[in-house]
């Protein structure tokens, strides 16, 4: 059987379409794509949480449970996270 030729431009498709998916845009985001973004930011960028909240137009409620990951929050994060996403497209 031949082997398989990889087209490199399927590949490279697919790491820029997740690369930008974290970006607010006309689709909804999962928080698992923001999360890491939101971290880089704040690590290698030093920025704080209401500057990335504004940048990846996430609320400060979801990204400030997101750094503090407390076991006293009272709020779902995903679900959260969700709903303001919804409103955030049909907005």
């Amino acid at each position: 059987m031949p082997a398989r030729k990889a087209t490199s431009e399927a590949s490279l498709e697919a790491k820029t379409e997740k690369v930008a998916s974290f970006m607010p845009g006309s689709t909804i985001r999962t928080l698992d794509v923001v999360v890491p973004e939101a971290r880089r930011l704040h690590e290698e960028d030093g920025l704080t949480v209401p500057q990335i909240s504004e940048k990846l137009q996430v609320s400060y409620d979801v990204l400030n449970q997101v750094f503090l990951q407390s076991y006293k929050m009272a709020i779902n994060t995903v679900e959260l996270f969700e709903r303001q996403e919804k409103r955030r497209i049909e907005g």
